[in-house]
């Protein structure tokens, strides 16, 4: 992973990887709190972080072979700020030079918006009443007058109002009218 992470010149030095006799890996990482460094075990990491090192080789991977990288629930567990990271550098091209390609799913709205991408890279999954699902980017939405969404319209605050679609739905699974019944 360190191999990885140095071909692709970019400066990480806030960890550290041991490895001892019985090929057991060790990582640490490096934390600093009024003035002093410190170093925490991996296993004491929140599970974003233990997430986020999971994930490294492949993004890494993806980005040094220009492959495509396909991760379900992306932001689960992982810092919004964590989170737009990874997503711009497979937009930065000094970083993506081989063109590598990241498809995810994800619930977080920090990133809808047209700063991060452009509207045919925002697509929606829709349930229909025989439990199928249809797929559709936002650049082919119309609304009720024919109109597509604005290029620089607030994606993430008219997802929330359901001019979008794709919302969730829930099925009623106590009928809490019987229960104090």
């Amino acid at each position: 992973m360190l191999d990885m992470i140095q071909e692709m010149d970019l400066d990480i030095v806030d960890f550290r990887v041991v490895e001892d006799e019985n090929d057991r890996i060790d990582v640490y990482t490096k934390h600093l709190v009024d003035g002093y460094e410190t170093e925490l075990n991996l296993l004491e990491e929140s599970s974003g972080t233990r997430k986020l090192f999971g994930l490294m080789p492949f993004i890494a991977g993806c980005l040094l072979t220009g492959t495509v990288l396909v991760i379900d629930e992306l932001d689960a567990k992982i810092h919004p700020v964590l989170l737009r990271h990874i997503i711009m550098m497979f937009n930065d091209m000094s970083i993506n030079k081989k063109k590598a390609q990241l498809i995810f799913t994800s619930h977080d709205l920090s990133t809808m918006n047209n700063e991060v991408f452009r509207r045919d890279e925002i697509w929606f999954v829709a349930k229909g009443n025989a439990q199928n699902s249809k797929l559709y980017s936002l650049v082919e939405f119309k609304n009720e007058k024919g109109e597509s969404v604005r290029k620089d319209a607030k994606f993430d605050k008219q997802y929330l109002e359901g001019k979008y679609g794709a919302d969730p739905y829930l099925k009623r699974i106590i009928d809490w009218g019987k229960v104090n019944a």
